[in-house]
């Protein structure tokens, strides 16, 4: 609908914060603020349907740190005190997962997980191998792990060589999300949906408070943390999005053991969800079609992912498809994973661009946030 001037021309409502993301960092961000004051408003907004958001609720539902080519790759190009930092607060936002809610709740199975390598591949496979000792040495000191990578054994003639993952889980990003939300709105934090805030350059301050326009009227507030990832590729030029689509099978006997496998340093990524595969990645693949806030499937991913699945994961089986969908990452251009937290006026705050690791990085990330932006 077109807005009328009776909706644009009123005050929607006034809060003390206002969190703009109803993503797994959004709501947590909620959560923590209503931790430093009980009686602080607090409303946050999303542009999506509820219950919905770009990534948190389109993901493939991996709780992991990192695998081992991944890691190796950011040591090479970052250091290795960042890469290792990032395992941490990764390995850190899974373990506040678990102190909010009981596992069972939003089905965290930590089964484990598996790297797994094409023959061709070979060579990546034995240098990692060489550095296994090294991660798990770092991994002690990090995260205080025991021996979490190991060899392992292939799944198929297609990908017969395998590292091993201890500690990595999968979850159900959707009933997640939905304990996240149940738990803010018992706190007595608004959670309106259907609003898009427009930039900041569209704000006004006045009296202390910014008066924030959208189409639905006139909201205004004290404090802003913009907490919408993806979206924030459109005030920061460093940030850009990242597509990520999936593929769900129909019920067959697959044969894999329980777990999240990993292939090309993440670049591909597969689950098992009972006697159904999921499927996603090949964004490489598709770099810049794929550098896209639109999330929609499409023929050209659902195909190649298809073939990976049957030429790959699952040789000679015959396989249908059951759903197919995209959710919308963001990583920065010139900083690879780089976490994006930075004021960008008074009392407004952007925390995002997780790099892929939303589901891990999400709490830590919403908690440091808040911490720096009302302290």
């Amino acid at each position: 609908m077109q807005s009328s001037y009776w909706e644009t021309h009123r005050e929607l409502f006034t809060t003390d914060l206002l969190v703009v993301g109803s993503g797994f960092t959004g709501l947590c961000a909620g959560r923590f603020a209503r931790d430093t004051s009980q009686s602080m408003r607090i409303a946050v907004v999303d542009q999506q349907r509820y219950g919905q958001s770009l990534a948190s609720t389109r993901n493939a539902g991996f709780a992991c740190f990192g695998s081992p080519t991944e890691i190796l790759y950011d040591i090479n190009h970052e250091g290795a005190e960042q890469a290792f930092s990032r395992v941490q607060r990764r390995y850190e936002g899974i373990q506040m997962w678990l102190d909010m809610f009981p596992g069972q709740d939003f089905e965290y199975s930590a089964d484990g997980g598996l790297e797994v390598f094409q023959e061709d591949e070979r060579h990546i496979y034995e240098n990692a191998l060489d550095h296994l000792s090294l991660l798990n040495q770092e991994f002690r000191r990090h995260i205080n792990r025991q021996e979490v990578f190991s060899e392992g054994k292939g799944i198929s003639q297609a990908l017969p060589l395998a590292i091993n993952i201890a500690g990595e889980a999968g979850l159900h990003p959707g009933k997640l999300h939905s304990c996240l939300m149940e738990s803010v709105r018992n706190e007595g934090i608004q959670i309106i949906s259907g609003i898009s805030i427009p930039p900041p350059s569209e704000w006004i301050k006045e009296k202390g408070l910014w008066h924030i326009p959208t189409a639905s009227g006139l909201i205004l507030a004290e404090y802003v943390l913009l907490a919408n990832n993806a979206g924030l590729s459109e005030l920061d030029d460093d940030t850009v999005p990242g597509r990520g689509q999936v593929i769900l099978t129909e019920p067959f006997n697959h044969g894999l053991p329980s777990g999240t496998y990993h292939a090309r340093e993440g670049y591909m990524y597969f689950r098992t969800l009972g006697k159904r595969i999921l499927l996603g990645g090949g964004r490489d693949a598709f770099r810049e079609q794929e550098e896209s806030l639109i999330p929609l499937g499409t023929e050209d991913v659902n195909q190649y992912l298809q073939n990976y699945l049957t030429t790959h994961v699952c040789p000679g089986q015959v396989v249908s498809l059951d759903q197919h969908w995209a959710g919308v990452m963001a990583f920065s251009k010139r900083h690879g994973k780089s976490l994006l937290v930075k004021n960008i006026d008074e009392k407004v705050l952007t925390v995002g661009r997780m790099g892929g690791m939303g589901v891990a990085i999400a709490p830590k990330a919403a908690q440091d946030a808040i911490h720096q932006l009302l302290s």
